[in-house]
């Protein structure tokens, strides 16, 4: 589900806004291959990247698109703070990947009416999102989109945890052409298979860009519908309201230079790949392994339960990751790699162009199904809320 909203723009726009819930996309884009030709998109050209926010920021990878800042802190990260009206401090990676897994260590906010979002989003709206709620501290939401698909409502869902406010989480989505598997501290919470989104129409299937961000659903100029979900009116005196970020891991099955749309089909397999750096792609990611760190607290007494789901894992062979600590995979500092990466092809992005190693989806066991709920369902005025991110993101459909 996607998050932040700016409570300065006018209601007449925020009622716009929430009617074009039922009938569009609830995410922005600059450009929807599917409409038209765009631009290609810059790729991650290495298999892996991580930072730690504990030791500051890496503006060369991420850029910030919210209102308001982000700090750093040398004990829980890069700190997304609402200390007023307006503020949804909001970061976005400056590159997109195509299938892999996003692994985000974080602490959501307190506050009511207060939204904390990790959101996996592409061009053509395919969506994979995490959501907190602040007055919830024991819930966190999972939701998708594919290509903008809004015709039901049903396919988000609360998974009861642990305290998300207090304590650090590893929340990962694992991403492959066959399905996407959310995890909570290495235990499955949920699984979509390609076939189950709509026979794979609605399942997100092209290059990503991971966002991070926070918002103030509850904001008092909010329709009454979005600040019902958000869990009642913001008071901006109780504040300041912040979500902790520690780290972020993501592994790019395809890695390239760059990602483009050789047709208007919103098809993983229209997607042409520039430097492609990568062989054949196996369609299952290892299991990733819960945070475990001494000192912080996380533990597995959080109150997810561990689902082994062997079946949806359909028996394949995990690939192998990369990555180094506060850079990508293979090269010297985070604020080069572009640069390493050209000139290992004698300085020219453009040599080769092939189409991505993905094998076709098969629809494995034990999943859940478009139409279908999990433990909770947060109906219509909760994705209309939502829809509210990109307004918030001081962007226009």
């Amino acid at each position: 589900m996607s998050c932040f909203f700016s409570s300065s723009w006018p209601r007449s726009l925020l009622g716009a806004v929430a009617l074009c819930a039922l009938a569009t996309a609830q995410t922005y884009t600059s450009c929807n291959p599917t409409a038209k030709s765009c631009p290609p998109d810059v790729g991650l050209p290495v298999p892996g990247y991580s930072i730690d926010f504990r030791n500051g920021p890496d503006n060369t990878h991420w850029s910030s698109v919210g209102t308001g800042s982000v700090t750093y802190t040398p004990n829980l990260g890069a700190a997304f703070t609402i200390n007023k009206k307006g503020d949804s401090p909001t970061m976005e990676t400056s590159w997109y990947f195509f299938f892999g897994r996003a692994e985000v260590h974080m602490r959501a906010a307190s506050g009511t009416g207060i939204v904390s979002c990790v959101v996996l989003e592409s061009d053509d709206l395919d969506e994979i999102d995490w959501e907190w709620i602040g007055g919830e501290p024991n819930d966190v939401q999972t939701n998708y989109f594919g290509k903008g698909n809004t015709t039901t409502w049903d396919r988000g869902g609360k998974t009861p945890m642990g305290d998300t406010q207090g304590l650090t989480h590893n929340y990962t989505i694992d991403w492959t052409p066959s399905r996407v598997t959310w995890y909570i501290d290495g235990a499955v919470v949920r699984t979509l298979a390609y076939e189950a989104a709509l026979g794979g129409q609605n399942f997100p299937q092209t290059p990503m860009r991971l966002k991070l961000g926070i918002w103030a659903g509850g904001d008092s100029g909010n329709p009454n519908g979005t600040i019902d979900w958000a869990g009642g009116v913001t008071n901006y005196t109780q504040g300041p309201f912040t979500m902790y970020v520690e780290s972020v891991s993501v592994t790019n099955l395809n890695p390239a230079a760059s990602y483009l749309y050789s047709d208007l089909s919103g098809s993983w397999a229209s997607i042409s790949m520039t430097n492609a750096t990568t062989g054949p792609v196996p369609n299952q990611a290892p299991e990733p392994k819960p945070v475990g760190r001494s000192g912080g607290g996380q533990g597995r007494e959080r109150g997810v339960e561990k689902e082994k789901n062997e079946e949806a894992m359909n028996g394949e062979e995990p690939f192998a990751t990369n990555n180094v600590t506060g850079t990508a995979s293979g090269v010297a500092s985070p604020t080069n790699f572009v640069g390493q990466f050209n000139s290992a092809n004698n300085g020219n992005p453009g040599t080769t162009t092939t189409r991505p190693s993905v094998l076709r989806p098969t629809q494995p066991s034990n999943i859940i199904s478009e139409g279908s709920t999990l433990t909770t369902t947060f109906g219509v005025a909760g994705i209309m809320g939502a829809m509210l991110w990109a307004v918030g993101m001081g962007l226009v459909f």
